[in-house]
């Protein structure tokens, strides 16, 4: 019988540049909460690109909203006055994220951190960053509440032009985003006709390193394995527990694993050249 394949696509990282997006939201959203929640003193930039990337790394925050989240409940359980009394080293924040065993991080931060904001709250600020005031209304149809400039995400960019209809495989996505969060991507890729059956989102209940993504697409997709391009640990778990195919790792979080690509262009460069997934 023969093996039924499709391509799978994480989006922040692969798909979708998002170098100058969803880390900025991280960045901002714990500058902002420390001055008008916290009361603190803004003095330095207490969680930096290292700890940024340890954090992305941890299967448990492929979220990056969550990420932001972690590390605001560590400074509210700080007791301190300024932001520079509450810097950790990367390798710091390394051992409280070691103490994390569950795919779900909501419980351990919950726990590690008894002073910890709602969650919501913070995820509330963080898409106020991240879609900004005209995007926050037209797309997700809430006003903001404290930041009115323009969303970060107009600092995306696409990493391939290539149309999805274009590839000879069938064609998904399996994102940490929300629907609303993925609508944006498409339209910057200009796959905004992907026909919705084509995705799954974090909103559907269903977030990596869980494998459940997978077989949702298989259903609709129809296929047996999968070529999986990915950029995270949580990427790399999720594929690992579904099992069938091969997983591409793209850009620089996942250093060392064997099937690594720079970009997405020069992984699909390797599979056209292999006449596996060429465009039609």
């Amino acid at each position: 019988m023969k093996d039924r394949k499709a391509l799978i696509f994480d989006v922040d990282g692969v798909l979708v540049d998002t170098s100058r997006s969803f880390p900025n939201v991280v960045f901002t959203a714990i500058q902002w909460w420390s001055k008008y929640k916290l009361g603190l003193s803004i003095d330095c930039r207490p969680f930096g690109e290292e700890h940024y990337k340890i954090t992305k790394n941890h299967p448990s925050f492929n979220d990056d909203y969550d990420i932001a989240w972690a590390f605001i409940s560590f400074l509210s359980s700080r007791k301190a006055k300024k932001l520079s009394e509450n810097r950790i080293t990367p390798a710091e924040w390394s051992r409280i994220l070691s103490s994390c065993k569950e795919d779900n991080p909501i419980p351990w931060v919950y726990s590690t951190f008894k002073s910890a904001p709602e969650r919501e709250k913070v995820r509330r600020l963080c898409e106020e960053i991240y879609f900004g005031k005209d995007a926050l209304q037209n797309i997700n149809g809430r006003s903001p509440q404290n930041i009115f400039a323009r969303g970060l995400w107009h600092l995306e960019s696409p990493n391939i032009t290539t149309h999805w209809s274009q590839f000879d495989l069938p064609v998904g996505i399996y994102t940490g985003r929300s629907r609303f969060e993925l609508k944006l991507a498409l339209e910057i890729l200009g796959w905004s006709d992907l026909p919705e059956e084509h995705y799954v989102t974090s909103d559907m209940g269903i977030t990596k390193p869980s494998p459940e993504g997978f077989y949702i697409l298989s259903k609709t997709l129809k296929f047996d394995s999968i070529y999986y391009f990915g950029d995270t640990k949580s990427d790399l778990e999720a594929f690992k527990a579904y099992g069938k195919g091969t997983f591409f790792a793209i850009g620089n979080y996942l250093e060392g694993y064997p099937n690594s690509f720079e970009n997405l262009k020069e992984a699909l460069a390797f599979l056209f050249a292999r006449k596996l997934a060429c465009p039609k």
